[in-house]
């Protein structure tokens, strides 16, 4: 997710109609600019050479979960029609990539799950299938990122990802910011007691992510 407040200027962005590497590229009405949604680099018009600030709020979930906890939500239609039920499941079911496109970096197959995050303006990347109930990593500088998934997650639930200087630890069945104190919770995916600061990564495909961001440090 990235801010819309750029520059003095409130932007409105909307699908450009094309692809960057399988990525959508947006476009904003105030500058016609064009961004890449997998760098938030603007790759053309007005604010070319430039990027976007990323916000760490994203939230990944089933339609049936949020529902739950936000009964009132409205959902924003287009004429008032409806996709149908599921209008990616062969994308999803399938080893290629969009139209066929596969993976140049060999560190992980075409559409391997990762989290892919920013930090310090360098892209990173985790495999999601070993980071089941919580794992720590130490990044360029020293400073640790931890990210959860939920044990037997679905494809399409996501993953929790916070940044520490002196990192996490695990605590009988917890695990603690170590600076704080703060314990995070499964059931929230957030830490409570204490403020621990949320990466504004999410969850992709190694192709789609790795073609956008070649120079990608792949966490182990």
């Amino acid at each position: 997710m990235y801010g819309r407040d750029y520059r003095g200027k409130t932007l409105n962005f909307e699908a450009s109609g094309g692809l960057m590497n399988s990525s959508l590229v947006m476009q904003d009405k105030q500058t016609d600019s064009y961004w890449s949604i997998m760098t938030g680099d603007a790759i053309g018009g007005e604010y070319k050479g430039t990027k976007l600030v990323e916000l760490p709020v994203s939230k990944k979930v089933e339609w049936k979960d949020w529902v739950q906890e936000h009964p009132d939500t409205l959902v924003l239609s287009v004429n008032g029609e409806q996709d149908a039920p599921d209008p990616y499941a062969d994308y999803f079911r399938s080893q290629r990539g969009f139209r066929g496109q596969q993976a140049t970096d060999g560190r992980l197959n075409t559409k391997d799950s990762i989290y892919a995050f920013r930090y310090d303006d360098r892209p990173y990347a985790i495999e999601t299938d070993g980071v089941e109930g919580g794992k720590t990593f130490e990044l360029h500088d020293g400073s640790h990122a931890f990210v959860h998934r939920a044990k037997s997650a679905e494809l399409l639930e996501g993953s929790s990802a916070y940044w520490s200087e002196v990192g996490f630890e695990r605590r009988g069945e917890e695990w603690v910011e170590a600076g704080t104190g703060a314990r995070f919770s499964p059931q929230s995916g957030e830490f409570e007691g204490g403020t621990v600061y949320r990466l504004s990564g999410f969850d992709t495909f190694w192709y789609s992510w790795s073609l956008n961001n070649p120079d990608t440090a792949l966490l182990k």
